[in-house]
């Protein structure tokens, strides 16, 4: 199947289950059956029917919408405001969670002053507490976050997207999630408005030698358990350096490894050694380019709602070290019953990769033409080609993936039938994977998915 057709069909399929029962309105189409059938976890039958599907409240955050594009990694926007799953090179045993990935939000009233997490726990980490309440709208591949409940002087919602547009490879293939923040507020308040991200760069599983490894079959002579990824240790952490990246219209940091990321053994992975976190059209922007587990590196934000750190080149994460993080803020004056969208950007990037026959180890690769590119390297040489199209492209991008859900939504089907329809294409983005010459191959297994009470019908 060429990957046009895949797309079509995978459209087709949502648009005829959505016409399916329209003179059937008042059947409840079997939720109760969909919902208990499937078992959880822990041996407990899981679901319930009186979920609110369309704005689910306080809900579990194992897994969210998977936001990323086709064969190029994704990470999961869970309805805590947590990510989880995060596997941005395509991973086939994405990175659980991240306490050093969210929003946070600081606002001042005269003397009156508060920062938080934007996250629903009840931790308290670089020394901001989370929020007790909660209300997502997760339909893939958007996700909208509220936080209604908490008493909160800015009412923030976080809007978050990928392309996934009918008949249109290179803009569903984009490794490019927008986060769109509305901060209202009843009164004039200074507020602003913080986006921090881990660096994953270079966390990929790799066998620690190429000794057993030939260019035979995969799964013939025992080779199947040697070749199988999900056996091998994770690669030593890269290390990476961080620092500004501006293009047009956007400002931010960019977390990167100096060299391409060479595994010992090549896979359908995407070895990513580019990240960008960055903010479209604002000015009054500050950064911490580089922090650990530290409260004090989030003091100035506290205080202030901003960072004072230069900006140069620094190191981000010293090879094997414990996990670091960069930050983004950006502050503002709101002005009583207005909105202000806040628009973020979170992208990621793998060099194209050459094998060269000659010197390549033998077994590092399969020598009979495997493409380990991704679909994308069809249109982008480097990052900032990729960054300068997706922004442009933003807004026509985001009404077309909306469009397709469209009729589902406005169908006679019952919510919980809707929100089951959309969220089964999860699987495009997780485990897809789409090489540079557009073949399509399912990769089926752990790499990331939505709870099963979310997907199963």
């Amino acid at each position: 199947m060429n990957k046009r057709t895949f797309v079509s069909l995978a459209f087709c399929l949502a648009g005829a289950f959505s016409l399916y029962g329209q003179e059937e309105n008042q059947n409840n189409y079997g939720v109760e059956e969909a919902n208990t059938k499937f078992t959880l976890q822990n041996g407990i039958l899981g679901g319930k029917t009186n979920y609110d599907y369309l704005s689910l409240k306080d809900h579990e955050d194992v897994s969210g919408v998977p936001l990323g594009g086709i064969g190029v990694g994704n990470v999961n926007f869970a309805p805590s405001g947590k990510f989880t799953r995060i596997g941005i090179n395509n991973i086939h045993t994405p990175i659980k969670r991240s306490e050093y990935s969210f929003f946070s939000l600081w606002t001042r009233k005269g003397n009156d002053k508060e920062a938080i997490r934007l996250v629903r726990d009840n931790a308290t980490l670089y020394g901001m507490k989370g929020v007790e309440h909660t209300q997502y709208k997760g339909l893939f591949p958007t996700a909208e976050l509220s936080y209604e409940g908490n008493d909160l002087k800015v009412a923030p919602v976080i809007r978050a997207y990928s392309g996934l547009v009918p008949h249109n490879v290179k803009d569903s293939s984009l490794p490019v999630v927008w986060f769109e923040v509305d901060l209202i507020s009843q009164e004039d308040m200074e507020v602003s408005l913080a986006f921090s991200w881990e660096d994953f760069i270079g966390m990929f599983k790799d066998p620690e030698s190429l000794e057993g490894f030939d260019n035979g079959q995969l799964l013939s002579e025992g080779r199947a358990n040697l070749n199988n990824g999900e056996n091998w240790p994770l690669r030593e952490k890269a290390k990476t350096y961080v620092e500004p990246y501006q293009s047009e219209n956007l400002k931010g940091l960019i977390q990167y490894a100096a060299d391409s990321l060479q595994p010992r053994k090549l896979t359908f992975q995407n070895y990513v050694n580019q990240v960008v976190i960055a903010v479209e059209g604002e000015k009054n922007i500050s950064y911490l380019p580089t922090y650990h587990a530290d409260d004090d590196a989030w003091e100035q934000f506290r205080l202030n709602g901003e960072f004072t750190s230069s900006l140069v080149k620094s190191v981000l994460t010293e090879q094997a070290q414990s996990p670091a993080a960069s930050v983004l803020a950006v502050k503002t004056q709101l002005k009583a019953g207005r909105k202000k969208t806040i628009r973020f950007m979170l992208a990621w990037y793998a060099p194209e990769l050459h094998i060269d026959a000659a010197i390549a180890s033998i077994g590092s690769y399969w020598p009979c033409g495997a493409d380990y590119n991704k679909y994308y390297h069809n249109y982008f040489s480097n990052m900032e080609s990729m960054l300068r199209y997706a922004t442009s492209n933003r807004a026509r991008i985001a009404r077309q993936t909306a469009e397709w859900q469209k009729p589902v939504l406005d169908s006679s089907l019952p919510d919980w039938y809707k929100f089951k329809l959309i969220n089964s294409g999860y699987v495009i983005y997780t485990n897809m994977v789409l090489t540079k010459g557009g073949d399509v191959m399912v990769n089926e297994g752990a790499m990331g998915d939505l709870p099963e009470q979310w997907t199963n019908a």
